[in-house]
């Protein structure tokens, strides 16, 4: 008959067996989930159309991948008009003149902006990406500012110092990184002239307009209507700290689908926004969380492995610190 010191002994033992495959299966989760990265761009074209809120959108969005998602700053990249440059280079809300636009973002007294939003900027960045990223990795990228349609119908966004970038040539800088998925969110008007050249397997593509409307500011704050809903969709929270319902299933995390849910049905200006995503799952299982999409073994398994059909769904300021 076994003593009750030998019964302990063999508890104690399978207790700390438990564990440690436990911790073993953690650790391959998260090893095999990835981490996301960041690329937040704003060209502004020149400080006479650099509006202010085109900052505010770029803030809010960086104060909530750092400060409620936890991605830590060396995973987020940003091009924003002029860079560091102590020039004026924004054009202040009412066109009250002019103002260098603040390199701290997040209101930490550190800098967060160092790069200009040029061309050249922009092929760097993605090749330094592609370098960087492994397949495990989640890419976000977000863009903001001017998008203008020319006389001959070809769309184009605004870099900074009046430089120009056709979809196509977008397309190309975002194609040299090869991540396990990419979420790229737009919000320039004629932005859905986007969707389709950037659009691939494992990618998520929202517009805040289709190909050929205009996108808008918000009516009662300097933000950009769509954009600044879905940042509160992903914060769950507005510019000022008050909660916001975005958890459309309660599961404490927000999808990509519950974030342009939201934002779709926040937005108040004459405007299309658009989703697009391959395979159909992924607007579903895309989540920021604690600095890792939150998709799983299982989840990011099944991308690798679908050739589903790609859906299309019609139907963008300061935290209060406690």
């Amino acid at each position: 008959m076994q003593s009750f010191s030998d019964s302990l002994y063999l508890y104690i033992v399978k207790t700390i067996r438990h564990l440690l495959l436990l911790c073993l299966v953690c650790w391959v989760s998260i090893v095999r989930a990835g981490d996301v990265y960041a690329v937040i761009v704003s060209g502004g074209r020149s400080r006479m159309f650099n509006h202010e809120r085109y900052w505010n959108d770029c803030a809010f969005l960086y104060r909530t991948l750092r400060q409620d998602l936890l991605i830590p700053k060396e995973r987020i990249t940003l091009l924003m008009a002029d860079g560091d440059s102590p020039a004026n280079d924004m054009l202040l809300e009412k066109a009250a003149g002019f103002a260098s636009s603040s390199v701290d973002l997040d209101d930490d007294g550190q800098a967060d902006l160092t790069l200009a939003a040029t061309r050249k900027n922009l092929e760097e960045a993605f090749q330094q990406l592609s370098d960087r990223l492994t397949d495990n990795d989640h890419l976000f990228i977000f863009i903001t500012d001017h998008g203008e349609q020319d006389s001959s119908g070809e769309v184009h966004l605004w870099l900074w110092g009046s430089e120009q970038i056709v979809p196509a040539e977008l397309a190309e800088m975002v194609g040299l990184c090869r991540p396990a998925t990419i979420n790229i969110l737009l919000g320039q008007c004629h932005a859905g002239a986007f969707a389709e050249p950037l659009q691939s397997d494992r990618r998520i593509i929202t517009t805040a307009c289709q190909a050929n409307q205009m996108s808008w500011a918000c009516k009662e704050r300097p933000y950009d209507e769509f954009v600044y809903h879905w940042t509160c969709a992903i914060a769950q929270h507005d510019e000022q700290g008050q909660p916001v319902n975005s958890d459309q299933n309660g599961d404490g995390h927000i999808s990509m689908q519950e974030a342009f849910d939201y934002a779709r049905q926040h937005d108040c200006r004459p405007e299309t926004p658009s989703m697009t995503c391959s395979p159909v799952t992924l607007a579903s299982q895309w989540t920021f969380d604690g600095g890792g999409a939150g998709i799983g073994i299982d989840g990011l398994t099944n991308l690798r492995q679908s050739h589903a059909d790609k859906a299309v769904y019609d139907l963008q300021g300061r935290k209060i610190r406690e």
